[in-house]
C-alpha cells in the first residue's frame, strides 16, 4: 500500500531504544531511527548508488516489517577499524509498504513516542531515570485545554473540566507546546482505539490530583 497520507510528514522521526537487526537487499544493517516517511540504517557493506530502490526487512515486537525504500544519502560514521571495515549511516525514503507492515511501523513509532513522554514527564518532576518508566507524580492544575481531532484537523478548546473527549485528549493549560505536539503525533500515529486510550491516559497525567500513576512497563 502506497504511503501518500499527509500524516507522514507530521509524525516525527524517533530514535530507537535499541537498533533493530535488518537487511537491505541482503546486506546486513541496523535500523537506528525511523518515521512514517523515512529510515536511517547503520551498515558496513555497500548499499549501492544514491537513488537506488531497495527492500528493507526487519522485525519489531515479533511482527515482520518490510519496507520498499529509496537510498537518499550515505555518510561515513566511523573510519575503518582494526578489521579494515568502516561504518556507514544511510538515510532512505519509505516509498511503500504492505498493510501489515504499515500497521507495525505505526505501532513502533507510537511506542517510542509514548516512552519519551513518560520519561519527559518523570524528568520534569525530578524522578530518577530508572523509575521514569514505572511511575510519574502528577499535580492538580486549575485550567485545561481540550485538543480534539476532527476530519484530520486539531482544534483547541479552553475548558474548566478535565474530562477526556472521544476524539483527542484534555491536558493542563500550562503544558509546554513541545509536549502538546508530541501527544498529538502519538495520537495520530495510533492505529487502534486501545492505543489512543493509552495516549489519553498519558494526557491525563497532567490533569490528575496528587497521586502516583503507574506508567506502562516496557520490554527491552
Amino acid at each position: 500500500m502506497e504511503h501518500s497520507h499527509p500524516e507522514r510528514r507530521r509524525v516525527q522521526r524517533v530514535r530507537l531504544l535499541q537498533p533493530l537487526k535488518a537487511s537491505v537487499d541482503g546486506v546486513k544493517a541496523f535500523v537506528v531511527d525511523i518515521s512514517l516517511a523515512g529510515v536511517r540504517v547503520m551498515h558496513q557493506d555497500d548499499l549501492g548508488l544514491t537513488a537506488r530502490e531497495c527492500t528493507l526487512r526487519t522485525e519489531w515486537d515479533s511482527h515482520p516489517l518490510v519496507l520498499h525504500c529509496r537510498v537518499v544519502r550515505t555518510t561515513l560514521h566511523q573510519s575503518a577499524n582494526a578489521t579494515g571495515r568502516a561504518l556507514y549511516h544511510s538515510g532512505m525514503d519509505i516509498l511503500s509498504a504492505s498493510e501489515m507492515s504499515s500497521l507495525t511501523l505505526r505501532k513502533l513509532i507510537a511506542h517510542h513516542v509514548e516512552r519519551a513522554l513518560d520519561e519527559q514527564k518523570a524528568n520534569a518532576r525530578g524522578i530518577p531515570p530508572p523509575l521514569a518508566a514505572q511511575s510519574v507524580r502528577t499535580g492538580a492544575p486549575d485550567a485545561f485545554v481540550r485538543h480534539e481531532l476532527t476530519l484530520g484537523r486539531w482544534r483547541e478548546i479552553n475548558t474548566a473540566t478535565n474530562a477526556q473527549p472521544e476524539h483527542g485528549f484534555t491536558i493542563a493549560a500550562h503544558t509546554p507546546r513541545a509536549e502538546v505536539e508530541m501527544l498529538r503525533r502519538a495520537y495520530e500515529a495510533a492505529s487502534s482505539h486501545s492505543e489512543r486510550v493509552m495516549i489519553r491516559r498519558l494526557a491525563a497525567l497532567s490533569v490528575s490530583s496528587n497521586e502516583v500513576v503507574q506508567a506502562r512497563r516496557y520490554l527491552p
